[in-house]
């Protein structure tokens, strides 16, 4: 290993895009810049929608220009950086980064890599089965989830397994009571299959031609926008269920929204129910191990047959009469407690001295 008097940690990541794993590698990079015992370097290949919450103080970037995360010529310019830079430990974010570090740990000696899994579960694509062949020889996965863990170990991994939940910041979001908020449900997340938002698009449909005084809005881009809003018209329901695309300023609706939902079919951790439930903000969840993790066993607000529009309706409509949200939550303010920047920033420092053989 490289010495110096800090742990010199590379981070490498596509570019910080929408999404609650671009936005959960901010927030860490954010917070190790305020640490004396680490050196942190970040390498990316695209501009995104989340660059302007980089801290930048005490970072130093390298931005490697190129036309597609699939040009294998990616992998020869990030080994050409990391002989610069020389880090102790290369951390990966995201699917073809992980791919890139497989090989840069190949090329570069006496680096230890470190991969980051922010979901549980992937589609059967060609992209997906490479990451997870080569993804199990990592020294080291650092999961937000124990399906995540679980993910890696049924795939195999050879090297050390972590996890660590995402952080939540509380003081950045503005809380009103529960009976205080609007009258308005909202969906925060990418427009994609796996959120569910088709069956959950035909529920808000539904909701809002029975109860016209309420409002539904789904904020964020994905491949789905076009069908959901063919739903929406086809259901005639006016302006009161709107695609408002991607917002930058989500904890402005969370601080009045009455009812967040997630019908997510897997998840990591996601950021969304953790920034509602620290907004005090009730949630409709699916019912699924990462949710439970979070909201607990006897939470009364999941959706169990989360395929079923009709469910779906029902659970939506139910938690629409709750009329004390605190209490409700509890379980779950509970663990969110324990993701205080502090705390997560903590862990991930006995991992980084750990995978770099330094006493903690």
């Amino acid at each position: 290993m490289w010495r110096s008097d800090k742990i010199k940690v590379c981070f490498l990541i596509p570019g910080f895009g929408d999404g609650g794993a671009q936005k959960q590698c901010i927030y860490l990079l954010n917070e190790l810049q305020s640490r004396d015992d680490v050196a942190v370097d970040l390498i990316h290949f695209h501009p995104g929608t989340h660059d302007h919450l980089l801290r930048r103080d005490k970072l130093r970037t390298t931005r490697i220009e190129c036309s597609s995360n699939y040009d294998p010529r990616n992998i020869l310019k990030l080994a050409i950086r990391l002989h610069e830079i020389r880090p102790d430990i290369l951390f990966s974010w995201l699917h073809a980064c992980d791919v890139y570090a497989f090989f840069a740990k190949r090329s570069v000696k006496n680096m230890t890599w470190l991969m980051a899994e922010r979901d549980s579960d992937y589609p059967a694509d060609l992209r997906y089965w490479i990451r997870r062949h080569l993804g199990r020889h990592a020294d080291g996965i650092v999961s937000n989830s124990e399906m995540g863990a679980e993910y890696w170990q049924r795939a195999g991994a050879t090297g050390r397994q972590f996890v660590i939940p995402n952080i939540v910041y509380r003081e950045s979001h503005v809380t009103k009571s529960h009976g205080d908020r609007e009258k308005m449900v909202i969906f925060a997340g990418r427009l994609e299959a796996q959120k569910n938002v088709v069956a959950m698009t035909y529920a808000f449909c539904r909701l809002a031609q029975d109860m016209p005084d309420w409002r539904f809005l789904l904020l964020g881009e994905g491949s789905l926008r076009t069908r959901l809003e063919e739903i929406v018209s086809d259901a005639g329901i006016g302006d009161r269920v709107r695609l408002l695309g991607f917002r930058r300023d989500i904890a402005s609706y969370l601080a009045r929204a009455r009812l967040v939902v997630s019908l997510s079919h897997h998840e990591g951790l996601p950021n969304t129910i953790l920034e509602s439930i620290a907004s005090g903000v009730l949630v409709v969840a699916s019912d699924i191990p990462e949710h439970r993790a979070l909201l607990g066993a006897e939470y009364p607000y999941y959706v169990r047959d989360r395929d079923d529009v009709v469910a779906c309706t029902r659970a939506i409509q139910m938690a629409l009469y709750c009329n004390e949200a605190g209490s409700v939550l509890s379980h779950a303010q509970e663990r969110i407690d324990q993701m205080a920047p502090e705390n997560v920033v903590r862990s991930y420092m006995e991992i980084f001295n750990t995978m770099a053989e330094r006493p903690s």
